[in-house]
């Protein structure tokens, strides 16, 4: 089966995210990984599926058609092989460093041919930190510094980003945040035209189902006000450009470093897409990171995928996705190619507590959901 985001002309020959963009503590929750677990996961950036590694399961196969992504993450293991945990927080950008080129020039021998020649010529991105280096980051930065300044100063940022009381943070943000200019960027620089231009890609909004600038507008108030932004490492890097070191993405933390150091050995990093990835395997896969793929593809070869998602799942196997302005999950379609939807359980309940509490706030929802094979449940 082969692939739709391949023939809708995506341009793959960049990094498209530095960094993964989605709560890795909501996703470890709702797969619950186990020691004897085989886990698939979208790579990305890699965050996530190093995140999947400090659960100890037993393999974790990382899935990419883009090459530039998979030379990211790649170098990122190596990272965590090499380097100490603070030499590790260096090379990345999140501490600032003057010696990064000279670190990598001591870990490069270690990489694949096909990576090292990539870094050799990217090294300006190395420079800067490889965490900054994504397309979608650096959307991130001019909406920093040529849009936000517009809208607001840095003291009423700095006063956004302090610790405050469910009511405080509404508070703050009725009285001083949501003012008109506020209201005004959603319609401009989160419109579908600049996202697609500038962010992500515009053949990722094919399938958009909903008005990407009042979903991220009520996303965001929702964040602002019902979560913690002094606890949120996603709020934090928009906003400021970098991340506090007591408040990091799961992936950076000091008490997850040596667990996933410990488990680089199980990942396996695999470009290609998924479905032909699924077309070749002859074992069963029990947890699935999917990130937000079924955004991109059209109904019917959603249904596809899922078909053969399941036949490539063992019995109480979990999938975990996310839907950004296109809705895909079993329970929305009434007809399934071959009884598809008789074979997923949507975990309705659970996943709507989690994405409650979801700190990468901009998804519209979570979607857990678990395999049911041979009537058991």
């Amino acid at each position: 089966m082969k692939t739709e985001v391949k023939e809708n002309k995506v341009d793959f020959s960049l990094i498209r995210y530095s960094q993964c963009w989605e709560d890795t503590e909501v996703l470890l929750e709702s797969l619950n990984i186990q020691e004897n677990d085989i886990c698939f996961g979208i790579l990305s950036a890699g965050d996530n599926v190093f995140s999947m590694l400090a659960e100890n399961p037993k393999k974790v196969v990382a899935l990419d058609i883009s090459f530039p992504q998979i030379a990211l993450a790649k170098l990122k293991k190596e990272v965590f092989n090499s380097l100490s945990y603070e030499e590790m927080l260096e090379f990345m950008g999140v501490i600032k460093s003057d010696k990064r080129v000279e670190t990598y020039d001591k870990i490069r021998e270690n990489l694949d041919k096909e990576v090292k020649e990539y870094w050799d010529f990217n090294k300006e991105a190395i420079e800067k930190g490889i965490i900054h280096t994504g397309k979608f980051e650096k959307f991130f930065k001019i909406f920093r510094k040529r849009i936000l300044p517009f809208v607001h100063n840095k003291k009423r940022i700095g006063k956004l980003l302090e610790k405050k009381s469910r009511q405080e943070r509404t508070e703050y943000y009725n009285s001083h945040w949501n003012n008109f200019r506020w209201k005004l960027m959603f319609k401009l620089f989160f419109s579908r035209y600049v996202v697609g231009k500038l962010g992500r890609d515009k053949e990722f909004f094919r399938y958009a189902e909903k008005n990407i600038s009042e979903e991220m507008k009520e996303r965001s108030k929702y964040a602002l006000c019902e979560l913690d932004s002094y606890e949120n490492p996603y709020i934090y890097y928009i906003m400021t450009g970098n991340y506090r070191l007591n408040c990091l993405p799961y992936f950076l933390r000091e008490e997850n470093f040596e667990n996933i150091k410990k488990n680089l050995h199980k990942l396996e990093i695999v470009q290609n897409s998924v479905e032909e990835y699924l077309d070749g395997i002859d074992f069963k896969i029990n947890k699935f990171n999917l990130s937000d793929i079924f955004e991109y593809m059209s109904l019917e070869n959603y249904k596809k995928l899922m078909k053969k998602i399941y036949d490539n799942a063992d019995n109480n196997a979990i999938l975990a996705y996310w839907n950004l302005i296109v809705e895909r999950n079993s329970l929305k379609l009434e007809s399934l190619e071959e009884n598809i939807k008789n074979n997923f359980q949507r975990l309705e309940e659970f996943d709507k507590r989690l994405h409650k509490k979801d700190k990468t706030f901009f998804y519209t929802d979570f979607v857990v959901e678990k395999v049911i094979k041979n009537g058991n449940s």
